[in-house]
């Protein structure tokens, strides 16, 4: 009985340790235990974000660069921020040097002089058809969408900032436009639903 309630105890401890710490003993040790359970924990969440801004092939190719830089760049990680926002900052400059490769980055814009009204979808996501929210969410300008997205996957504001390398001000801003937005866009989408049912009738 002292047996089985010691490996419960080190299971807990285990899954109680911060990607943080687990970050720190990968970069002392190297050993690769560590980073597949890094990789295990935010590697959904990683590639969610890549796929949300650019074409599979791409977020595929960007989510293989990122894990790279993580390996090479162990030695000089520090726990003074979330690990999760380290390894998306080193995506996002991963995927704008990508588009500035091409030259697309300068392609990609953001409006912000439209006077729009802070609102938001979280409820109004849970009510629309899927495909419907991500032809909204696509449709949103690069910075937009990266913000909505960022903040979807748990990052909080500060670190978004760190991220985008963007004032609070302005992420906040961005936010305000890319909710605003979807809810207009999903709005929109549900009256033309109801307007076509109702012809059928």
């Amino acid at each position: 009985m002292k047996m089985g309630f010691g490996i419960t105890v080190r299971n807990w401890l285990n899954i109680a340790e911060s990607s943080e710490n687990l970050m720190l003993k990968y970069a002392d040790t190297s050993d690769v235990k560590y980073l597949n359970e890094l990789i295990k924990r935010i590697g959904d969440d990683l590639f969610h974000y890549l796929l949300s801004q650019t074409a599979a092939d791409l977020a595929h190719d960007i989510y293989q660069i990122t894990w790279e830089k993580v390996i090479k760049r162990r030695k000089s990680y520090s726990d003074t921020g979330s690990f999760k926002a380290w390894v998306f900052k080193i995506a996002r400059f991963s995927l704008v040097d990508e588009y500035r490769r091409v030259g697309r980055w300068h392609c990609i814009e953001f409006d912000e002089l439209a006077d729009q009204q802070s609102s938001l979808v979280d409820v109004l996501m849970m009510e629309q058809d899927k495909q419907s929210f991500d032809e909204a969410l696509n449709s949103l300008p690069f910075l937009q969408r990266e913000v909505f997205i960022l903040q979807q996957e748990g990052l909080r504001l500060r670190e978004i900032s760190n991220i985008t390398q963007t004032e609070m001000e302005t992420v906040k801003s961005r936010l305000r436009y890319a909710k605003s937005t979807l809810k207009q866009k999903l709005l929109l989408e549900d009256k033309l639903s109801l307007e076509d049912r109702e012809t059928v009738k």
